[in-house]
């Protein structure tokens, strides 16, 4: 894991390309057009969720934006601090820009998800730290940063980093002004054109409009972001991440309630999705210890495998080696 300080010096990555107009030849796209043609077995595998219910629904492409909308307190960046770990399983170079939480805390709760326990031996977080080396980044500032700011970050990561994943959390820590409809338009358009520029894929955490007389009971959707709608317009996926705070409700009058353990702790709902086939929903399960999803509550929560056997470096050896457990 390494630290980019918030005072690393942006200003030759602040400019946008010059993108002048192209006329190419049909044909120049060739290769491309072969590869999306290929049958599935041998198409390019991109990175996806680790989660085995998860696997074959969404994959994270080079040159997409990903849109994660959710209600306030419902776990997002806990859910993508976990699909930030495995894009790092899977080979890719992930940087992490949490404007509201400290790189020791993401790294804490990285660490507990990671080897599936609250309170990790040193040894074992150790063997966790020293193997994001290479593979992890995280931005050394909380609070806000300006749209420009956060593209200059992002192409400074692509071309000194050689980096493949960006998550930026949140996109209210950049587009700081919820009447400014028209920044939070030029960071959606902008943000597009960078993933498109660079062949980065961005992450970006979204929040909810507040829901009708605060009832957070209903997954929320694309239509559901804060502000502009600009970005559920224009990012190639939007996924919503919904906790069942009416199970915890329930737990915690009777701890003993089987029918309420029996419930999903949460929903992760895709509902757009450009570039594959896959929308709908998954049931998960949040393990309070590790703070781990998984597909259910009664699989032991083990160590990601690297942390206990020698790691496949191949992408393709990795999403095969975590078939069943991550």
């Amino acid at each position: 894991m390494e630290l980019i300080p918030d005072d690393i010096d942006l200003s030759s990555y602040m400019d946008e390309p010059d993108f002048r107009a192209k006329v190419r030849s049909a044909a120049d796209f060739r290769a491309e057009v072969k590869a999306a043609l290929k049958p599935p077995e041998q198409a390019i595998q991109h990175p996806e969720i680790l989660i085995p219910k998860a696997r074959n629904t969404i994959a994270f492409r080079p040159g997409e934006v990903t849109a994660w909308v959710g209600y306030n307190g419902h776990r997002k960046s806990m859910f993508t601090s976990q699909v930030a770990l495995d894009m790092a399983v899977q080979g890719e170079r992930v940087l992490i820009v949490s404007l509201e939480m400290a790189p020791k805390d993401t790294m804490n709760r990285m660490a507990r998800q990671a080897t599936g326990v609250a309170h990790p031996s040193d040894g074992l977080t150790d063997r966790f730290l020293d193997w994001t080396d290479g593979k992890l980044w995280l931005f050394d500032h909380i609070g806000t940063i300006s749209v420009d700011h956060a593209f200059a970050l992002c192409r400074y990561f692509r071309d000194q980093h050689q980096g493949t994943h960006v998550f930026l959390d949140s996109m209210m820590m950049i587009c700081t002004s919820e009447e400014s409809l028209d920044e939070q338009k030029r960071f959606s358009t902008g943000v597009l054109r960078l993933a498109l520029e660079t062949g980065l894929h961005v992450h970006v955490v979204t929040h909810c409009k507040k829901p009708h007389n605060e009832d957070d009971s209903k997954v929320p959707g694309r239509y559901s972001i804060r502000g502009s709608s600009a970005i559920s317009d224009q990012a190639h996926n939007t996924i919503a991440v919904w906790m069942n705070k009416a199970k915890y409700a329930a737990l915690e009058q009777n701890p003993n309630d089987n029918a309420a353990h029996n419930e999903p702790c949460a929903v992760v709902k895709c509902d757009k999705q450009r570039n594959g086939k896959w929308e709908g929903k998954l049931q998960l399960w949040n393990d309070g210890r590790s703070l781990r999803f998984c597909e259910d509550r009664i699989s032991e929560v083990r160590p990601y495998a690297f942390l206990t056997e020698p790691f496949p470096h191949h992408p393709a050896q990795a999403r095969a080696h975590f078939g069943s457990q991550p």
